[in-house]
C-alpha cells in the first residue's frame, strides 16, 4: 500500500516509527538510569515499574512490525550479522569492563547469559528465526501466547541464554508483525476517539505510578516485568502465574497502542534520534555503570534526585545519538573489521 507524503521521509522511512523508536530508546536509558535509586527512592521505583510495564513490550512490538518473515540462508545471514555480531563484540566489552573497570571479577555465567541489556539482541535474533515457523500455524499469535505462558512452568527456562524473556515477549513481537500498518497510520480525521482512549490509558498509567509512589498501591515485583523468571521463582502457582502474565501482556499491548497513537507523526529531531538508536542502546550501559561505580548516585536524593537521574538519562541518549558519536563508535557495533561483512540494520533499533 502507499502512504501519504506527510508520513514518509525522503529516505523512505516512516517518521511515526522513528519517533516511537526515539521515545523508546530514551525510556530504556532513563529506566536504567533509575536502577541505582530503586532501593531507597519510592518515586524511582514507581516510575521504573511504570516504564517496564510497556517499554520492553513496545520495543518488541516495533521490532516485529519492522521484521520480515523470511527464511533461508539470506535471512540467517542477516540475523548472524545484524544481531549476533554486535552481541558477541559487546558481550566481551561489557564483561571486560565489569571485571577490569568495575572490579567485579570474572564469572563463567557470562558464557551462557547475555550481559544486562544485551539479552534483547539475542532474543530478537530468536524471534526472527521463530517468526516464519509460527506464521505457518493457524492463529500464530495464540501459539506465541501459549509458548509464553507455558514457559513459566518450565524450571530450566530462566536467565540461561535469555530464554525466559525470549518466550515472554514473543507475543509482543508476533503481534507487532501481524498488526496492519494502515491501522497504526490511521488518518487524522479518524483519530479522535483513538486519541481520547490513548490519553485515558496514559493518564491511568500516570495515576497508578502516583499511587505506587505514595504507597497507596504496592509496587509490582520487578521480576514480573522483566519476564526473566518462572512462576515458581516468582512464588506463584501455575494458574496464578499464567493469569498474571496474560494480564501483563494485554496491558502492555494497550499501552503500546497508546504510545503509537500519541507519538508525533512529523519528521523532527526525535526522528533522527530514532534512526540512530542502536548506538545509545549499546553504549549507555558503560556510562550508567561507571556513574554508579564512582558514587555519583550518592548525591541524588528525593524527588529532585530522581528528576536529575531521569534528565541525565535523556541527555545521555541524545549525546550518544549524535552523528559524530555514532560514526566514531560504528566499528564497535558494526564490526566489519572483525567479520569482514557489513551487517544489516537491526529491526526496532535502527543504526
Amino acid at each position: 500500500m502507499g502512504f501519504s507524503p506527510e508520513v514518509v521521509t525522503t529516505a523512505g522511512r516512516i517518521p511515526l516509527f522513528e519517533n516511537v523508536r526515539g521515545i523508546l530508546i530514551t525510556l530504556v536509558v532513563m529506566g536504567h538510569a533509575l536502577e541505582p535509586l530503586l532501593g531507597r527512592e519510592p518515586l524511582a521505583k514507581a516510575l521504573y515499574s511504570g516504564l517496564y510495564l510497556f517499554h520492553i513490550p513496545a520495543f518488541a512490538f516495533l521490532s516485529g512490525h519492522l521484521s520480515r518473515a523470511d527464511s533461508g540462508p539470506r535471512a540467517l545471514s542477516a540475523i548472524a550479522w545484524g544481531q549476533l555480531a554486535p552481541l558477541a563484540v559487546f558481550q566481551v566489552l561489557y564483561v571486560a569492563f565489569d571485571a577490569w573497570v568495575l572490579g567485579r571479577g570474572w564469572s563463567s555465567h557470562w558464557l551462557v547469559q547475555p550481559y544486562w541489556l544485551l539479552w534483547f539482541l539475542l532474543s530478537l535474533g530468536c524471534w526472527r528465526l521463530m517468526l516464519p515457523l509460527l506464521l505457518r500455524l493457524p492463529k500464530p499469535l495464540m501459539w506465541a501466547v501459549a509458548l509464553a505462558l507455558v514457559a513459566g512452568l518450565l524450571p530450566w527456562v530462566g536467565y540461561l541464554f535469555g530464554l525466559s524473556r525470549t518466550f515472554v515477549f514473543l507475543p509482543c513481537f508476533v503481534a507487532g508483525h501481524l498488526t496492519r500498518r494502515e491501522w497504526l497510520l490511521a488518518p487524522r480525521n479518524t483519530r479522535g476517539w483513538r486519541l481520547v482512549l490513548a490519553a485515558s490509558l496514559a493518564g491511568g498509567l500516570g495515576a497508578c505510578v502516583g499511587a505506587v509512589a505514595t504507597g497507596a498501591l504496592p509496587a509490582p515485583a520487578p521480576q514480573w516485568l522483566y519476564g526473566s523468571s518462572g512462576y515458581a521463582v516468582l512464588g506463584a502457582t501455575a494458574l496464578t502465574g499464567m493469569a498474571a502474565r496474560a494480564a501483563l501482556f494485554c496491558g502492555a499491548l494497550a499501552l503500546t497502542w497508546a504510545l503509537f497513537t500519541l507519538s508525533p507523526r512529523q519528521e523532527s529531531a526525535l526522528t533522527r534520534l530514532g534512526g540512530r538508536s542502536l548506538a545509545p542502546f549499546l553504549l549507555h550501559g558503560f556510562v550508567v555503570r561507571a556513574a554508579e561505580h564512582v558514587g555519583a548516585y550518592a548525591f541524588l536524593q528525593g524527588p529532585v534526585g530522581v528528576a536529575l537521574a531521569l534528565g541525565a538519562g535523556a541527555l545521555l541518549t541524545v549525546l550518544l545519538g549524535q552523528a559524530s558519536v555514532v560514526q566514531a563508535t560504528r566499528p564497535l557495533w558494526e564490526p566489519r573489521w572483525l567479520f569482514q561483512r557489513k551487517r544489516d540494520a537491526v529491526p526496532g533499533l535502527g543504526r
